[in-house]
């Protein structure tokens, strides 16, 4: 069989569908899956359950990387038909065994790496960007998470026209579906109101203001949870209003989490330039729409297709969250049945993923 390996320099490969999928659609498509990813205690590992998908740690210390190359020069099943890589560690890895091996190369531009934008605690910080354009442009092709993502790479890495590129969204596979399921119920031991959702973190500056704004909130018709990613991800305080979870979720649990909610927020704040670029790509949109919650989505202009097309509500970040959130209640069986096929044609991952397993397997 065709090996592929997937170099991924992030310790919450579990946490997002552009790297979880990624494996096991190259497992489907016929391939044996090297994961390297980076350990640390926050984050659970990846769970695949699937004996095509090998786990490995992503090589960092100097003794590491000489394990993995003795290892990638003398073992046979090392020997890899392609090879993909995050930037910029993992790209860099991916970029010197494709080059070696004289194999295709996939960049996997899982978020842009601009030192103009994004705050980067790496050495030489310049320097390494000069490497990633580089590697970039050598690349077979870039998968990107969305081509308002894939033009944007192609400014900040100075990316020929004609260079390849699959839009690939950060989003589960398949229709979707709302499950029967009572999690944050049980765990909460909430009653039957509905419940309003947060998947990820208070970094971003939306997900704070509604964090202090429902501190006064007593008596409300719906309940609301933020789901942290990671046991680091939130502050442990109490709140009299918002329920708390810490518990970091697998990824093969996420779906039934997420189908005991009722509607989904996604907040991100235009004013913010990183925000804006990671907006339209955050992997909570696909998770929210697969299981059929509809969006309260703000305040990014981007984000106005989602009441446009009649799966969602925006919010400017200056209007009263329980209005917003009300409005929404009032219109969440109608926004719900607008969102199979709004979906589909956006979001479900095998379906974008299709065209780059087609063209690679015609050149390896």
């Amino acid at each position: 069989m065709k090996r592929v390996a997937l170099f991924l320099d992030r310790p919450y490969v579990d946490a997002h569908y552009c790297f979880t999928e990624l494996a096991r659609h190259f497992a489907e498509g016929g391939y044996l899956v090297d994961l390297y990813h980076i350990e640390n205690p926050f984050n659970p590992p990846p769970a695949f359950y699937d004996t095509r998908i090998r786990l490995f740690r992503f090589p960092q210390s100097v003794w590491q990387k000489a394990d993995f190359w003795i290892r990638h020069l003398l073992k046979q099943d090392r020997r890899y038909d392609a090879v993909v890589g995050t930037p910029v560690m993992g790209a860099i890895l991916a970029n010197r065994v494709a080059r070696l091996r004289r194999i295709p190369m996939i960049y996997l531009a899982d978020e842009v790496f601009d030192p103009e934008v994004n705050d980067h605690a790496l050495k030489n910080i310049h320097q390494l960007k000069r490497i990633d354009r580089k590697i970039n442009a050598r690349a077979w092709c870039t998968i990107a998470l969305g081509e308002e993502r894939f033009r944007y790479q192609k400014e900040v890495n100075r990316l020929p026209n004609d260079h390849t590129c699959f839009v690939i969204p950060n989003a589960p596979p398949g229709a979707a579906d709302h499950l029967q399921s009572h999690f944050y119920r049980d765990m909460f031991g909430l009653d039957d109101k509905p419940i309003v959702l947060l998947v990820g973190t208070l970094q971003w500056s939306l997900a704070k203001k509604i964090f202090e704004a429902t501190r006064s909130f007593r008596d409300k018709p719906y309940h609301m949870v933020l789901q942290g990613r990671s046991k680091g991800s939130l502050l442990f305080q109490d709140h009299p209003f918002i329920k708390l979870s810490t518990m970091p979720l697998p990824s093969y649990l996420l779906n039934y989490a997420i189908s005991s909610a009722d509607l989904g927020l996604v907040l991100y704040d235009q004013s913010i330039p990183k925000e804006v670029v990671n907006a339209p790509t955050g992997g909570k949109i696909g998770a929210y729409l697969k299981n059929k919650l509809p969006l309260i989505a703000g305040n990014v202009d981007d984000f106005r297709r989602f009441e446009t097309e009649g799966v969602g509500v925006f919010w400017d970040g200056e209007e009263d969250i329980d209005a917003v959130i009300q409005r929404a209640l009032g219109r969440r069986q109608m926004l719900a049945q607008n969102i199979p096929e709004f979906y589909e044609k956006n979001y479900n991952y095998s379906r974008f993923f299709q065209p780059l397993l087609n063209q690679l397997n015609e050149i390896v």
